[in-house]
């Protein structure tokens, strides 16, 4: 719809691949040294039992997972024993490890445990997770964290400077979006990269509905009040004036 309107091959944001803002570069380097010479399965569900994410893990390493947890276990060790003999090691990769409970993120670090030369869990997770591990029980966690980063909020500077660049990737013209905004848009979003592109797409959308040729501001107001965009307070009081 947003491509036909505007005659480009594909909407922005629409790209298999994202270039890496400046800090999640950074953030990139130093995973990379953590993982240096490492093979780095890859744990996505986390919202599963241990069992399942143990099965997730044999899968991640080309293991046979069919059998019991034990099965499991000493195959994914037994793995462990070559890669080390080829001189490698296991870095786990665990995304949304913030959904994943403590319990077995404490058996994925004894599993490993087992395992020959130097391991790695690298953790990517919501600040609740450091939450968790400031709990008393959860130090033999904590204690073992050799690094962590935090990705803060982008500035408004930032968001625009992405847009444009997602503008130039798909080859629509900056003219196509007035200046105020993208303004908006860059203050509206709270610094959070996944509501640039939410609010960017919602306003283009509402102006490929009024057949008109830029977006402007009225574009993005119109986005701004669906509900989700507005403040939990705001609901609050217009039911309570209700």
């Amino acid at each position: 719809m947003i491509q036909s309107h505007f005659g480009i091959t594909h909407a922005p944001f629409c790209h298999d691949e994202q270039p890496l803002l400046t800090a999640q570069k950074d953030i990139l380097e130093h995973l990379r040294v953590h993982s240096d010479r490492c093979v780095c399965p890859h744990i996505t569900r986390t919202m599963h039992t241990y069992s399942n994410t143990l099965r997730i893990l044999c899968q991640s390493l080309a293991i046979d997972y069919k059998g019991g947890d034990l099965k499991c276990e000493k195959q994914l060790i037994e793995q462990a024993h070559s890669l080390h003999r080829q001189g490698k090691a296991i870095a786990l990769t665990i995304d949304d490890a913030h959904l994943m409970p403590t319990q077995h993120l404490r058996k994925m670090r004894l599993l490993l445990e087992d395992t020959p030369g130097n391991y790695a869990i690298i953790l990517f997770a919501q600040t609740g997770l450091f939450a968790q591990l400031a709990l008393a029980v959860n130090e033999d966690l904590r204690s073992r964290i050799s690094y962590s980063a935090m990705l803060h909020p982008l500035t408004p500077d930032d968001i625009e400077l992405f847009i444009l660049r997602e503008l130039d990737r798909c080859g629509l013209a900056h003219s196509r979006i007035d200046p105020a905004a993208l303004h908006l848009i860059a203050s509206s979003s709270s610094g959070i990269l996944r509501h640039v592109v939410n609010l960017t797409t919602s306003s283009l959308i509402h102006v490929v509905r009024n057949q008109t040729t830029t977006l402007t501001t009225a574009h993005v107001n119109s986005a701004l009040m669906q509900p989700h965009w507005r403040d939990h307070d705001h609901w609050i009081t217009r039911l309570d004036d209700q």
